[in-house]
């Protein structure tokens, strides 16, 4: 009995643990490298926007949007206490297609059911009435999940992979192909 008792203890007590992962974690030294590449984020929601992440995908199990407030208070900050993150959001709203229909694009990480992680960028179209729908949805498993978007004058987003560098794609409304295309940066 006194074994038992022992055992659901250890299993509520690492059950616990794991619950309180933190949102960001960081491997490596942040003084010397970026944080945003060293940080490893570690979803803890089921939903993003009212959509269960096994709707978004069906081999996802958790999915969380970044937010500010969901980052250590030393990235979202300069020293002088100036926003670490202006010029860069996580989420845009809009009419990225030019209709009448409001839009909110957004990046963040998912869990997939076997525990591999990636960034997710999806555009949802927010109905006046009834619940957001998925729009466009671009997701890929990997290391270093941090992403940030931009918005330029003419409604093209830009996805980043990180700040201050050169790895970026831009996403804009296509009229002609009545769809979102993708552009990449070419360097010659």
């Amino acid at each position: 009995m006194r074994l038992a008792i022992l055992g659901c203890a250890l299993i509520v007590y690492v059950f616990a643990a794991h619950a309180q992962e933190p949102f960001v974690t960081i491997d490596g030294d942040a003084k010397s490298t970026a944080w945003w590449v060293l940080a490893d984020f570690h979803p803890s929601t089921a939903e993003v926007r009212g959509i269960p992440a096994a709707k978004i995908r069906k081999s996802w199990c958790k999915a969380t949007e970044f937010r500010k407030d969901l980052l250590p208070r030393e990235f979202a900050l300069n020293e002088d206490g100036t926003d670490a993150l202006e010029g860069y959001s996580f989420e845009l709203e809009g009419s990225f297609d030019g209709s009448a229909t409001k839009q909110v694009a957004l990046v963040g990480v998912y869990e997939e059911c076997s525990g591999k992680r990636g960034r997710f960028f999806m555009v949802l179209d927010l109905p006046a009435a009834g619940a957001p729908r998925i729009r466009l949805l671009d997701a890929h498993l990997m290391a270093h999940q941090f992403g940030a978007l931009k918005l330029d004058e003419d409604n093209t987003i830009t996805v980043m992979s990180c700040m201050d560098c050169d790895d970026y794609a831009m996403l804009r409304w296509d009229r002609k192909r009545r769809k979102f295309v993708w552009s990449y940066p070419s360097y010659e």
